[in-house]
């Protein structure tokens, strides 16, 4: 069937500007937490700063995982805009990338196979 370059670029940026959103909604929680909170010795007080504290790094990763995914994407549209004939093929095996996860994941760099092969040695 092959890749239509058109729509793929359009889920690439739908899915930039859905990422944005979710990054600033992430930094939004994120200022909404007092830095200076334990300062206080209430006890629940210090619950609530651990509890915090937790909420913090959880949207500290998931600003990562954004961050992650938002660079493969910008990679994707730059490889669309200057090297359409490198796109959906993967860096590693340069095999054609599976178009059913393309489909899912259009700023896919890796193949099934080699993508799994990368997970196993992280």
């Amino acid at each position: 069937m092959g890749v239509d370059y058109e729509e793929t670029k359009r889920k690439l940026i739908e899915k930039k500007q859905e990422l944005g959103k979710m990054m600033e909604d992430l930094l939004a929680d994120a200022s909404d937490v007092d830095v200076n909170e334990l300062s206080s010795l209430d006890t629940n007080h210090l619950v609530d700063s651990a509890t915090n504290m937790i909420n913090r790094e959880e949207i500290s990763g998931k600003l990562e995982s954004i961050k992650v995914m938002l660079l493969d994407i910008e990679h994707a549209l730059a490889k669309l805009e200057k090297n359409k004939e490198k796109f959906g093929l993967c860096e590693l095996c340069n095999k054609p990338i599976e178009e059913q996860r393309l489909a899912v994941i259009p700023w896919s760099r890796y193949c099934i196979a080699c993508k799994t092969k990368l997970d196993k040695r992280r």
